[in-house]
């Protein structure tokens, strides 16, 4: 795991460059502590910062290039079938110098070139490239669990692992990018391709960018479709489901450095735990965090699992001064960023890093197997907006009586969204501000820039609405929410996250899964469930969906309201983007006064008044 970055130049002095990549290197330090190196040529320069995790000897120092000099690779990640790949190309006469997976990839890639993403199980960014074509190539995994960012300025091409190295030197055009920020309030992060700024574009999951000469493309080299296969049965889809997990675990075992687990309780940690300690011959170091005001606390489930399985469970119950953590989570993030979760991310990770170099997680799951609550919630919406229009209207008009409070609007909005179509009722329950209070704040939003949420429900290749909602989850909260999370907060402190849910063979083939198998009558993940079932607690499986809740609302009227007055109400943080504070205020006071509860609004507009502060 690592960090890495580059420049093609138009022209620049040696000395200059020199600096730049330098520059940028030490941006990266956190993601690569081990090791750093460069290496140039006439017009380019790669970057690379290292932390050391297969074959940590010297030999697979980067940046690498071929023995023919041909090719120079920077990469970051995994490739955890290299092994087999290095068998393949062995077969064809090449050989190795080092036995690490660095070297695969690279003289893969002389062998297949862009064909080698596709001979890949793992995660990674990477870049390549190639002297006589003058040809740059960027890549990035299937499911986007290795970011890569590149910007074009003033004939200047470069890329990196994160958005601050990228902020120096004048490589990216910084122009705040407004549709983005309107993107933020509503979703809380900034969907890919975009980011907060204008001249910074994201390199999109399953993506290659070739770059030849001033001219550059991005090629889609892998595409999730989701394509019912009937004959699964409950029976025969949990036993391959149990196969593949089985095998995307144990190739996330190599490793030359500690391995350990996060184990937060919930089904899909607890059931990547145990497939792991069954693998494993000497107890498997797990960890868990909790928070002593948390609405939800998952420790008494991590650590009914830990015992089952004998692991060797660190854990900790943590009240952290969100008001002193906050900013410096706002930096590692590059650009707005208010999933809360980033902070128990930020704090497991830490304490993991203590003991262990990397450190397996259970994301994805929720993303396959149709475990989040607004999936749910908004399927059941649209099966209530089958009732006649008039009952409904009739409803409607009964809970206009009731209080206005924040129990009976959640009953209003769904309410609501019965009256709308699946795709639209879905993105509500994705939206955080929705589209009145974010032109409230930010003025009129430019209506001609087509939707990107609509474009990607449209485009995925399902049969179904429950599908549909999934292909949205996976190609942007996912990546962009989840992952970006895990990458950063994991990093921060130079530990590297694998991931055994998102082998893509375990995705593809929870694609072809009938929804039902997923998700039937309120019951979620339903097949994962059959295949841990005589292997989990019994009280594992059938705990309701927690996730780690953080008490926003409360902390808006208690911990970090003083922070959020003299950053936010008192500071002139928000003028940077030409916010209206007279609605904050309004926000503001209703969330006092138990009108609403704005605990994540108003989470949101103090994360952005703290970037805007440190940018």
């Amino acid at each position: 795991m690592c960090g890495i970055n580059g420049v093609i130049w138009r022209n620049a002095p040696p000395d200059e460059r020199n600096a730049v990549i330098q520059d940028m290197n030490a941006a990266l330090a956190h993601r690569g502590p081990d090791d750093a190196g460069t290496w140039q040529s006439a017009q380019v320069d790669l970057g690379h910062r290292r932390l050391s995790v297969i074959d940590t000897s010297t030999a697979s120092h980067q940046p690498m290039s071929t023995p023919d000099g041909e090719h120079a690779m920077v990469f970051n990640g995994e490739i955890y079938n290299y092994q087999e790949l290095r068998k393949t190309l062995e077969g064809l006469g090449h050989s190795f110098r080092t036995s690490g997976d660095t070297e695969v990839l690279l003289q893969g890639f002389a062998v297949w070139g862009t064909d080698v993403f596709t001979r890949c199980n793992g995660m990674f960014a990477v870049a390549v490239y190639s002297q006589s074509t003058e040809t740059l190539v960027l890549a990035r995994d299937r499911l986007g669990i290795k970011p890569l960012f590149y910007a074009a300025h003033r004939g200047n091409f470069a890329f990196s692992s994160e958005i601050p190295p990228l902020l120096r030197h004048e490589l990216a055009d910084t122009t705040l990018n407004r549709r983005a920020l309107h993107d933020y309030l509503q979703y809380l992060y900034v969907p890919a391709p975009a980011t907060i700024y204008q001249g910074i574009a994201k390199l999109r999951p399953g993506h290659c960018l070739v770059y030849r000469r001033g001219d550059w493309e991005e090629q889609c080299y892998w595409r999730l479709g989701y394509r019912p296969d009937f004959s699964w049965t409950m029976d025969s889809a949990a036993e391959q489901l149990s196969e593949l997990l089985d095998d995307s675990v144990r190739l996330r075992q190599r490793s030359d450095v500690p391995l350990g687990a996060f184990l937060s309780g919930g089904l899909d940690s607890s059931a990547v735990v145990a497939t792991l300690s069954q693998q494993l011959s000497q107890p498997l170091k797990t960890f868990s965090i909790g928070f002593e005001d948390a609405e939800a606390n998952e420790l008494p489930y991590a650590r009914a699992v830990a015992q089952r399985f004998g692991t060797d469970h660190h854990e900790a119950m943590l009240s952290p001064d969100i008001g002193d953590v906050l900013p410096r989570l706002v930096r590692h993030m590059g650009e707005p960023f208010a999933d809360s979760s980033l902070l128990p991310t930020w704090l497991v990770s830490k304490m993991a890093r203590e003991q262990v170099t990397v450190a397996l997680s259970g994301d994805g799951g929720d993303e396959l197997f149709a475990g989040y609550t607004w999936t749910h919630m908004s399927l059941r919406a649209a099966q209530y907006g089958k009732a006649p229009p008039l009952l409904r209207q009739g409803v409607g008009a009964l809970l206009t009586l009731l209080p206005d409070n924040a129990r009976w609007n959640r009953y209003r909005r769904f309410q609501q969204d019965s009256f709308l179509g699946p795709a639209q009722g879905f993105q509500r329950r994705l939206t955080c501000f929705d589209v009145s209070m974010r032109e409230a704040l930010l003025g009129p939003m430019d209506r001609s820039v087509p939707d990107d949420f609509a474009a990607c429900w449209a485009e995925a290749d399902a049969t179904n609405d429950g599908d549909r909602m999934l292909h949205v989850d996976t190609h942007r909260y996912l990546p962009d929410d989840i992952l970006c999370k895990v990458d950063r907060m994991s990093m921060a402190h130079g530990l590297e996250a694998r991931v055994p849910l998102l082998d893509h063979r375990l995705v593809e083939f929870a694609a072809t899964l009938p929804f039902p198998l997923k998700y039937h009558r309120g019951k979620s993940k339903r097949v994962l469930k059959h295949a841990m079932a005589n292997t989990l607690p019994p009280e594992t499986l059938s705990q309701r969906k927690r996730g780690f809740s953080l008490p926003l609302h409360r902390w808006m009227r208690d911990d970090l309201k003083e922070l959020f007055c003299d950053t936010v109400l008192s500071g002139d943080a928000l003028a940077a983007v030409h916010m209206d504070t007279h609605a904050v205020e309004g926000l503001w006071q209703a969330h006092q006064l138990g009108r609403e509860n704005y605990g994540h609004h108003l989470w949101a507009l103090l994360v952005l008044a703290l970037w805007c502060e440190g940018s």
